[in-house]
């Protein structure tokens, strides 16, 4: 290291002579200097890094929370789903395994009825041992229960007719033999007599089945 008196005054600059290795890890360089180069070996010169600019680096951040966003609304979507309504052949299948509504039956009262009617002495008439009988069997071919009232007459020559009547409780195809007596004067079994014999001995009574009402469910 020399001096030069003829120069200006200025600081003592060292000579160094350039390395050749590479400074230490960690050490800046200037970024506009090539690196040191070692003898022999041609190295391409180093390219400046880039730093990435601030719209890009915001543009991706945004990107990936949209994503992220998205991503969850279809893991959610996909947990809420409501499960698919069951297709045409399933429900036709329901529908046709399912028993059949009951069908309503319409109330349909209906009955017959016949009768015979007679009469006895006794062993004293004049004394109220005569007694006039009848029976009346009625029959129900409804398809529901009724409540019937029964009656039967005897004629009387000159008089209204000797009545009786009878209610009875008949369920849907049911039957009954509905029985009559009623007690004679003298004078009834004798107007009963001579009317039948002015009408070639017939009995001349009359017998009625009406239907008041119904009971019950149709069958």
């Amino acid at each position: 290291m020399t001096y030069d008196p003829g120069q200006q005054d200025s600081p003592l600059q060292p000579h160094r002579q350039p390395s050749q290795f590479s400074p230490p890890f960690g050490q800046q360089q200037n970024s506009n200097a090539s690196p040191p180069q070692l003898p022999g070996l041609i190295s391409s010169p180093a390219q400046p890094r880039k730093r990435p600019k601030a719209g890009r680096l915001i543009a991706e951040i945004v990107g990936g929370v949209v994503v992220l966003l998205l991503g969850v609304a279809i893991g959610s979507s996909g947990k809420n789903t409501p499960s698919s309504p069951p297709d045409a052949a399933s429900s036709q299948a329901a529908a046709t395994s399912a028993p059949p509504a009951p069908t309503s039956v319409t109330p349909s009262p209906n009955g017959t009825y016949q009768g015979s009617c007679n009469y006895t002495l006794g062993n004293n008439p004049v004394g109220g041992t005569a007694v006039a009988t009848g029976d009346v069997e009625v029959t129900n071919t409804g398809n529901i229960g009724t409540i019937d009232r029964v009656k039967i007459t005897w004629p009387q020559q000159g008089y209204a007719p000797l009545a009786m009547t009878k209610r009875i409780r008949l369920s849907a195809g049911g039957n009954q033999d509905v029985q009559f007596h009623m007690p004679l004067t003298s004078d009834q079994i004798s107007n009963l007599q001579n009317w039948q014999t002015g009408h070639n001995y017939q009995d001349g009574c009359t017998y009625k089945a009406t239907i008041m009402s119904t009971f019950g469910q149709p069958q």
